[in-house]
């Protein structure tokens, strides 16, 4: 019972690294025209949500098809640190666990930046380790993001490699992983209510749709149900497919603090979710 059963073949390091960013930033988004998605950015402010969330330390299991603990990941909003009294700073971190880090060792953690007067991300830093190569990414957020990848092979012999982009977008917002989620808590999220999001989460930007379908009970709390799609954007603004993670759905908790309960993904290897299992305040 303790053995992965993967169907279609085991996946690689590389695709695993992916299916644990899925978590955080998933999912695929059906083409639409090049001119109608700019024009649906959201423009808005923070609501009003935003001055009652408090700095936080959240813990998350990761698992496959609610039976196969697999991870686990952790996010700490606003941790204290007395070298940057000019940011809020989150970081999230974790990895692989158990029978998943046998077969697949996987650690990450990502720090993001924030500025305070508005919370949109000035740096993001991220390290990602498997047992082929450690990947270092920075983004800085500035008129344009730019974005430097670095990644070391382990085996002995192979340089490394360097991918430098850049991205501009100036109708709207670009957001990192945490500026996105507490833009998102920061809303009066009412049910029917569609937020359109460009995100450059790591070394590529992608559009997010999150929509709020319902207030349901799950897990025994008040939650609002929302359904959370990603597609990348490509060279020139075109949208592209991304055939690997299907479907993405989402429960916040129904009242001030928002706070995620889960994330459940239908991805290439199966049913991913990420359940809330600690919350302590800071």
């Amino acid at each position: 019972n303790n053995r992965l059963n993967v169907s279609g073949g085991k996946p690689s390091q590389h695709q695993l690294m992916k299916l644990y960013l899925c978590i955080l930033t998933v999912l695929v988004l059906p083409t639409s025209p090049l001119c109608g998605w700019q024009k649906e950015v959201t423009t808005g402010k923070p609501g009003p949500f935003l001055k009652k969330l408090q700095p936080v330390h959240l813990s998350f299991e990761l698992n496959w098809d609610g039976k196969i603990n697999s991870g686990n990941l952790n996010l700490l909003f606003d941790r204290k640190d007395s070298r940057y009294p000019h940011y809020i700073i989150t970081q999230i971190y974790g990895g692989s666990t158990g029978v998943a880090k046998g077969l697949f060792p996987y650690d990450c953690n990502f720090t993001s930046f924030l500025r305070k007067d508005d919370l949109r991300p000035a740096m993001f830093a991220a390290i990602e380790t498997n047992s082929d190569e450690r990947r270092e990414t920075n983004n800085w957020y500035r008129s344009t993001v730019t974005s430097k990848e670095v990644t070391t092979p382990h085996r002995k012999g192979k340089a490394p490699k360097t991918k430098k982009t850049t991205f501009t977008f100036s109708k709207a917002p670009v957001y990192d992983l945490a500026s996105a989620f507490l833009y998102i808590r920061s809303l009066d999220l009412k049910v029917g209510q569609e937020t359109v999001m460009v995100l450059h989460p790591f070394a590529s930007p992608y559009l997010a749709r999150i929509k709020v379908l319902r207030r349901e009970i799950h897990r025994g709390l008040k939650c609002l149900r929302m359904d959370l799609k990603l597609q990348k954007i490509g060279p020139g603004g075109n949208l592209l497919g991304y055939d690997k993670m299907k479907t993405t759905t989402m429960w916040f908790s129904d009242d001030h603090e928002r706070l995620p309960v889960e994330l459940r993904s239908k991805v290439f290897i199966g049913d991913v979710r990420a359940v809330l299992v600690g919350k302590k305040y800071l």
